[in-house]
């Protein structure tokens, strides 16, 4: 009785130690659910409060493409139901032509502004890991105009003017920041589309789109080996076919259009 004894506390606590480990395993996938994706290098986008603890910075191979993405929902890939987003796609292209996979490392958070990113740029791991890129990615514009401009049926011009003032200048330092932490990596910034083309708002929200994109392009072109890939012409009257049931975001096939355009860019 007493081997017997013995032999269930031995399997019981084995049984717990096992059941600790399948948890904590568990809780470190959820709260990075991309690590486990084969050949990427892809932490857990930073809060905006910076609390995040800063990974050690992988050792990148000499001559192997080292892709950074920076952003909103648009480069976290949201509406995608093959979990890609253009990213990804453009991730899966360069490794078709140039017979490796890039790394990547993907620091874009839902909802995220410009002032937001522009505090991003500052946390350890983002600095760590930029200059390492020799491609950087991002979108950044959609949040900060229709987040602060009132209700989209009746947009407030005055905030809006303002929302796209503020942004202009967050982008510049944003392009500026991402300048002097990497000189020479290719920057490419895909420009807004207007989700909103085919309902009510369409008449209030082109116009802003179309100026910020034009504005975007003229700040961009400041800076050396800065592209500017519109999305607009992609999505305008085809919003049915390329948004996701959002009508916000886009479908993978949407996402498949956009990475398209940035590969024939970087062409």
């Amino acid at each position: 009785m007493r081997t017997s004894g013995q032999f269930l506390w031995r399997f019981t606590g084995a049984l717990a130690l096992l059941s600790f480990l399948v948890l904590a395993a568990g809780f470190a996938f959820a709260l990075n659910p991309q690590m486990a994706a084969p050949g990427n290098v892809t932490p857990a986008a930073p809060g905006a409060n910076g609390t995040t603890t800063p990974a050690a910075p992988p050792v990148i191979p000499s001559g192997k493409l080292n892709i950074v993405t920076l952003g909103d929902s648009l480069t976290r890939g949201v509406g995608d139901a093959n979990g890609q987003g253009y990213v990804g796609l453009v991730r899966d292209a360069l490794a078709k032509k140039t017979g490796q996979a890039p790394m990547l490392t993907n620091f874009a958070i839902s909802g995220q502004q410009s002032n937001a990113l522009l505090e991003q740029l500052e946390l350890t791991q983002v600095r760590a890991l930029l200059p390492q890129a020799n491609l950087i990615l991002f979108t950044i514009g959609g949040n900060d105009l229709f987040q602060q401009s009132g209700e989209l049926d009746v947009l407030d011009e005055k905030k809006l003017a303002q929302a796209r003032e503020s942004l202009a200048a967050n982008f510049k330092s944003i392009v500026t920041k991402i300048r002097m932490l990497n000189p020479n990596a290719t920057v490419v910034y895909l420009s807004l589309y207007n989700p909103f083309g085919n309902t009510q708002a369409a008449k209030e929200t082109i116009r802003p789109v179309l100026d910020w994109n034009a504005e975007a392009e003229r700040i961009a072109a400041s800076f050396p080996n800065v592209l500017v890939v519109p999305t607009y012409d992609l999505f305008v009257k085809k919003e049915a076919n390329y948004l996701y049931t959002d009508h916000f975001h886009p479908n993978a096939k949407g996402y498949a259009r956009m990475a398209e355009r940035v590969v024939r860019a970087l062409e």
